[in-house]
């Protein structure tokens, strides 16, 4: 069964995409915070990744940038801003680019369906057990 990091802070939101992927044959941890999320990557392994850009101790797009495990890992960010990618830098977004181009990341703007969080997820990590990419350049 993959296994996926919910890194989120909204309780409703981790509830919901449990419940929600788990009709899919997913298992769905939660990670509230950046350190937890951090702690969980080093201790399990994960398939994916969801990213909330608004965590209360680090921001999403900081996290992404700043650990390496996430850079081994497909990564779907999730937020509820349909500009928050204009909100960073011109490094992230241009580093965000190169991975979404690779399939390697992607986003899901809140509120979503879950139509298109099941084929987003797919799209990222399909029906196949999932392997470790190589981190980008």
């Amino acid at each position: 069964m993959p296994t996926i990091l919910s890194i989120d802070d909204d309780p409703w939101v981790v509830e919901t995409l449990k419940i929600a992927l788990a009709d899919k044959g997913y298992e769905v941890i939660a990670a509230p915070s950046a350190a937890e999320a951090e702690q969980e990557l080093s201790r399990r392994k994960i398939d994916l990744v969801l990213l909330d850009l608004g965590l209360p101790d680090k921001s999403g797009f900081a996290l992404y940038r700043d650990c390496a495990a996430l850079k081994r890992l497909p990564v779907l960010f999730v937020s509820g801003c349909s500009r928050s990618f204009d909100a960073d830098s011109e490094e992230f977004v241009a580093l965000w680019t190169n991975e979404f181009l690779q399939g390697t990341t992607d986003i899901l703007y809140k509120p979503f369906n879950l139509d298109t969080l099941y084929e987003k997820v797919e799209a990222l990590i399909g029906d196949q057990e999932v392997t470790e990419r190589e981190p980008a350049a």
